[in-house]
Order: C-alpha cells, then sequence, then structure tokens
C-alpha cells in the first residue's frame, strides 16, 4: 500500500489535491454548499455561539481554569502544590513550589513590553462573530477546506465540526490568549524551548521541534502546559500559507525518560489536532526513538486516527531526517549544518506600541468589518449560482472572480489588524516574521 504522505517527500512535490486553487468540479460545488449552510447559520435565530455544542470530550484540562488570577502578576509564593504521574495517578504528598512554578513572561519581561488590559468582550458572540475572527489572516476558504478534507467532504459533518471549533475557541478564549501571548505564558517552560519552529522541511512546511527529554509535567501547572500548547498552535497558523498548509513535526525522544511523559497532556495534544486544528499536520517524525518510546508507543498507536498514524515515522538517524529536511535547514545538534542554536528573547519595552494606539486598533477593525461584510455579499451571490457543466462559462465565474478580489482585500485588512490585537512574538523580534507578517527564515 502506497503511503501518501512518504510519496510526496519521494516525488519532491506537495499533494495539493482539495486546497485552495486544486479543487475538482466537485470539490467546488461542496465548498459552495458548505458556505451556503454557513451563512444560513450567521442569520438564523439560534446563531449564537454559547447555543452550539462542544466537541467530544477528551481534552481533561482546561486552559482557562486559572486565567482570571493571572491576569495580573502571579504569585510565585504559592504551596502545596499535588505531585503528577505519567497517568495523573501522581504523589498524594505536598511540596512547596519553586519560584518558577507559575512565574510568567510577564512577571520577568519589561512592565513596557506588556500589552494593554485585554478590552471587554461580549460573551454571547454570534457565530458570525466567532467566524471571522477564527480565519485571522488566513483566506477564509483555506479554513473551511480543512473541515471539509477532515470530514471526507462530507458538508453537514464538515459544519458541526466547525461549529464545535468556533465554540472550543470561545470557550478557551483563544482571543485572550493571541491579545496577552507570551507576556502570559510560562517562563520556564518557554525557556526550555518545548516547542519551537525553525525553518521548514523539503516540501516546504515549517518544522516544528520538541525535544521530549526538555519536559516537566512537574516544573509548571498543566493548564499553562495546555495554554502554551495553544499558543503555539496560533503562531504556527501565520507560518501557514497556502501551498504549505500544514506543519513538520519532530519529536526528539533522545534521553527521554519515563517522567517527561504527561499522559494527560499528551491526549489533550491529540485532541485539539483532532477536532480543532484538523488538517494542519504534515508529518510526524520520531528522532532517536528509545526502548522507553517504543514500549509508549504500544499505547500511544492505538489511540491514534489512522490518518494521522500514516504521518508518523522513525528517523533513527541524521540520515534519516536528512530525506525529509535539507541539510541546510537542519541544526548541527540533528545532524545538520545549520548552526541554530534555540535561545529564549524576552520581550522588548515598546515593541506592541500598536496595541496601545485605541483609535488605529478600531479603525482597523473597522476596515476589517467592512471586508468581512463585502466577502459575504460576494459569496451569497456566488453560493447561491447553480453549477454549470465545467468549463462553461457561466455568472459563477465572473462572480468567483470578483469573490478572489474581495477575499484578497479581506487578507490584506487581517494583515492590517494584526498588530493592533496580537502580542508580538519571538518570531517577530528575531526577525523571522516582519511588519507585513512575511517568513523570512
Amino acid at each position: 500500500m502506497i503511503n501518501n504522505v512518504l510519496e510526496q517527500y519521494e516525488k519532491g512535490k506537495l499533494n495539493l489535491e482539495g486546497t485552495l486553487g486544486h479543487l475538482t468540479f466537485k470539490e467546488s460545488a461542496l465548498l459552495q454548499v458548505f458556505w451556503r449552510k454557513l451563512l444560513e447559520g450567521f442569520t438564523s435565530d439560534a446563531s449564537k455561539l454559547s447555543d452550539i455544542p462542544t466537541a467530544p470530550d477528551g481534552a481533561a484540562v482546561k486552559s482557562t481554569a486559572k486565567r482570571s488570577s493571572r491576569t495580573e502578576k502571579n504569585d510565585t509564593t504559592v504551596k502545596n502544590k499535588e505531585g503528577s504521574g505519567w497517568f495523573g495517578f501522581g504523589s498524594s504528598s505536598k511540596k512547596e513550589e519553586p519560584l518558577s512554578y507559575r512565574q510568567t513572561i510577564g512577571n520577568v519581561a519589561p512592565t513596557e513590553s506588556n500589552p494593554p488590559l485585554f478590552p471587554t468582550q461580549d460573551s454571547a458572540r454570534t457565530i458570525r462573530d466567532a467566524f471571522w475572527e477564527a480565519t485571522l489572516c488566513d483566506h477564509p476558504d483555506v479554513l473551511l477546506l480543512r473541515f471539509l478534507r477532515a470530514r471526507k467532504w462530507k458538508v453537514d459533518d464538515a459544519l458541526q465540526m466547525l461549529l464545535a471549533c468556533l465554540r472550543w475557541r470561545l470557550d478557551e478564549e483563544l482571543d485572550w490568549i493571541i491579545w496577552n501571548g507570551e507576556s502570559v505564558l510560562n517562563y520556564s517552560l518557554i525557556q526550555r524551548g518545548i516547542g519551537y519552529i525553525y525553518k521548514t522541511d523539503r516540501l516546504g512546511q515549517p518544522v516544528l521541534y520538541i525535544p521530549v527529554r526538555a519536559i516537566d509535567p512537574s516544573a509548571q501547572p498543566q493548564e499553562q502546559m495546555i495554554e502554551y500548547t495553544i499558543y503555539l498552535m496560533e503562531v504556527a497558523r501565520i507560518m501557514l500559507h497556502p501551498p504549505a498548509e500544514k506543519v513538520c513535526l519532530i519529536f526528539d525522544t533522545t534521553d527521554m525518560s519515563m517522567s517527561n511523559m504527561d499522559w494527560t497532556y499528551f491526549k489533550t495534544f491529540l485532541h485539539y489536532l483532532e477536532h480543532y486544528y484538523p488538517e494542519c499536520l504534515g508529518l510526524v517524525l520520531i528522532y532517536n526513538a528509545s526502548w522507553v518510546f517504543y514500549s509508549l508507543w504500544k499505547l500511544i498507536s492505538p489511540m491514534l486516527d489512522p490518518v494521522v498514524a500514516s504521518k508518523v515515522h522513525f528517523a533513527s538517524t541524521a540520515a534519516d531526517l536528512q530525506k525529509f529536511i535539507a541539510p541546510q535547514n537542519l541544526p548541527v545538534e540533528y545532524g545538520g549544518k545549520s548552526t541554530f542554536e534555540y535561545n529564549y528573547v524576552l520581550p522588548k519595552a515598546g515593541e506592541n506600541s500598536a496595541m496601545q494606539d485605541e483609535a488605529a486598533r478600531l479603525e482597523a477593525i473597522a476596515d476589517r468589518r467592512k471586508a468581512c461584510e463585502k466577502l459575504e455579499e460576494v459569496t451569497r451571490k456566488w453560493a447561491g449560482v447553480p453549477s454549470t457543466v465545467p468549463g462553461t462559462p457561466a455568472d459563477g465565474d465572473v462572480l468567483a472572480d470578483g469573490r478572489n478580489l474581495a477575499a484578497n482585500a479581506l487578507v490584506a485588512s487581517s494583515k492590517a489588524l494584526d498588530k493592533h490585537v496580537r502580542a508580538r512574538t519571538l518570531y517577530h523580534r528575531t526577525g523571522i516574521i516582519d511588519h507585513d507578517l512575511n517568513i523570512h527564515w
């Protein structure tokens, strides 16, 4: 049986089937149906997001569990933390927390670098509000196509999956995470480099490194670990642009031990990938797997969706890694030629000054809202046009051209708004992401 993931690397070319600009006639028609049903939901009587059911339970930890207490300086003198074990049955003994346990970057970075207080949000937001917020700087078709592919082009299933994702984004207050950025992340966690993005693989997909040996479930509250994971996923989205819409994930299991595995966290991570970030994972490389990981793999692999499982491959040597990542893009510690070493750079005073400019932010919000309304208007017409024989000119072709222009205008307005609503990241600070959200490796 041919593995479609490996086949892409053998050919040196991404499989673009079902992606924006590479749709069959039938897939285009299904995208139109998806849009029609979504737009109907924008104006229905049950359009409040709070009325939408969440996805099947699988995330045992909510990152919002203690958020209200973390909006100000964190108390690093809390005592009596209960230990946590690999299966969640940690020691019941209590001990004093280290000072770094709850310390966030906002506690140690210059005060002038922190974003302003998060604006008050309407907790009864509509499906329409949540959808346009979730598109961020993406072409909205890219987002919808992810859910269609994840649900095998079954429109009703894809719609329910999307709505559950929007509800989750509301419940987890992702706008709050994006706004505050690194200032609310656990300082020790990000210093250890658990999850950093560096260059691309041979298909142009950003590579996310996770050195498992650096994970210590007892070193920070688990909700902060989850929050950090969500943050990483949202940062990765900035770097995903067609045709590269997925990430390559390297699990470096060198020198790992059983104490580095957090079962509850791992299940939550898989749940998020499956339900809330579908079609974002291109390849998983398990590097330098030890007997410890192979033992765990026997427990983990049955949990994986077959599609996800087909993306998991073991790389024992640098030569194995170089089949997927060019040597110049691979750090020396992985047998490559790049001298890159992860080093966290603290936020700088004034880097979020655009977020302080309320007048400019409100103007950018208004401009983006107009762009959303324009795209909605032309999409309603486009989605309502009956399908014609492939290749036959029709009003739908003219509408599609106008719609592409409206979508490009929306992306431009989204990029202009980004600096007013998203705290700058390590990747902005180091020049990888520029002012216009272009990526420079």
